[in-house]
């Protein structure tokens, strides 16, 4: 293992970065003993990372650290690039404005809404399985499952007709991965996202429906959010609810295609799917762990055995926490028996956390129950042994499969 050096740099373009490998710096960085290390952002500079569970659920929830001044600063250490040049959105608030502005998006995203988009949801599974065997017996599933079916999800949630511009979804990729280095090329990508969004806003306002955006339209109408901020919406839309479902849901998909018996346990005790998704969501990353750091509103003389001045960026990060051994004893080991496990944080935690987080619940949970329904055999073409060593943080781009139907 190479030796980790402070700060640690964090690295861009994350779709290339091996999740094993990050894993190992997270626990040489643990192995010090620091809860709290300097860290180089990707953009913008120096600060914090946290690297134990305990401390990255204390970060998330303590108020001294927040977004809102990001807003008035002319640069600051940050995850994307993307963040200097983002349009207004909920997410960039804090506090009670964040609050205000969340909860119209969360009285559309009800458990009680989420449900009742299960069976079409289920339809579509079945349907992205339908293209999936018209491939032959060996087929690439990561697209039509993985990354495509969340994107028929949120569209049948919108109301709209599905994304199949190519470029909006790549342009969604360019900016969450991290690879947008240049300004031109970022704000290019933003703006083909958002302008892709207005235009679907200037439909729905004259084909309105008993759909999400209509209900977003009619709480701007209401002075609740205004137009930019529902045209930014877009973006939030596909990071979290396409993005990160679809990075989530090919990264438990690859797990089990090298895990034969794991998937014909699963497959044979379907009360168990429930145990073996909050493992999944612990084990299976979408990105190297923060989504976005925080800035100090105050100094802060100890924070993890560290002392951070006023104005300083800090990230908590979900992965080493996750990996965190006082927590998770043989924290890389999937075990869906663990007696009473941590609450795991794959969703954010916190008054930031993720609003569609039941809505990427029921999608995942939905495609693995048919999954298991329809193939007795789920396995990967390539050989087993040493998949982990090769996969990738956010996911595989490919994932071909043997299948055979039940």
């Amino acid at each position: 293992m190479m030796t980790v050096n402070t700060p640690y740099k964090m690295q861009a373009a994350q779709n290339e970065l091996v999740a094993e490998d990050i894993k190992a710096d997270y626990a040489e960085l643990r192995e010090t003993g620091a809860e709290v290390v300097r860290i180089e952002f990707p953009f913008g500079g120096e600060g914090w990372m946290t690297l134990r569970y305990d401390l990255t659920r204390e970060f998330y929830n303590d108020t001294r650290f927040g977004i809102e001044p990001m807003v008035s600063m002319d640069d600051y250490p940050r995850v994307r690039q993307i963040e200097k040049a983002a349009r207004p959105s909920f997410l960039q608030y804090d506090g009670e404005t964040h609050q205000k502005k969340r909860a119209v998006v969360m009285k559309h995203l009800t458990m009680k809404k989420v449900l009742a988009l299960e069976d079409r949801t289920r339809e579509m599974v079945c349907e992205a399985l339908d293209e999936f065997e018209a491939m032959g017996e060996r087929g690439n599933i990561a697209d039509v499952l993985g990354r495509l079916l969340p994107v028929r999800v949120l569209c049948a949630l919108l109301g709209s007709p599905n994304i199949e511009n190519k470029e909006v979804l790549e342009a969604s990729y360019f900016l969450v991965d991290s690879r947008a280095m240049d300004m031109d090329e970022m704000i290019a990508a933003n703006n083909l996202i958002t302008d892709y969004f207005r235009e679907m806003y200037e439909w729905k306002k004259v084909n309105p429906g008993d759909d999400l955006f209509t209900a977003l339209i009619n709480d701007t109408e209401a002075q609740l959010w205004d137009d930019e901020e529902l045209a930014s919406f877009g973006n939030v839309l596909l990071a979290a609810g396409h993005d990160a479902t679809g990075t989530m849901l090919n990264g438990i998909l690859e797990w089990l295609s090298h895990e034969p018996e794991l998937y014909d346990r699963l497959r044979g005790e379907p009360e168990s799917l429930p145990r073996a998704l909050e493992e999944f969501f612990r084990l299976v990353t979408v990105g190297f762990g923060m989504a976005r750091g925080r800035i100090a509103v105050d100094d802060i003389e100890d924070f993890g055995g560290v002392s951070i001045k006023k104005g300083e960026a800090v990230g908590g990060n979900i992965v080493s926490s996750h990996q965190d051994e006082r927590v998770y004893p043989n924290p890389n080991e999937f075990d869906m028996d663990r007696e009473n496990p941590a609450s795991h944080m794959a969703f954010g935690y916190g008054s930031h956390a993720c609003v569609g987080a039941q809505l990427a619940r029921m999608e995942i949970r939905v495609a693995l129950e048919e999954l298991f329904k329809r193939y007795k055999k789920f396995d990967n073409v390539e050989p087993h042994e040493g998949w982990r060593a090769r996969r990738r943080i956010k996911g595989p781009k490919d994932l071909w499969i043997n299948w055979e139907r039940v």
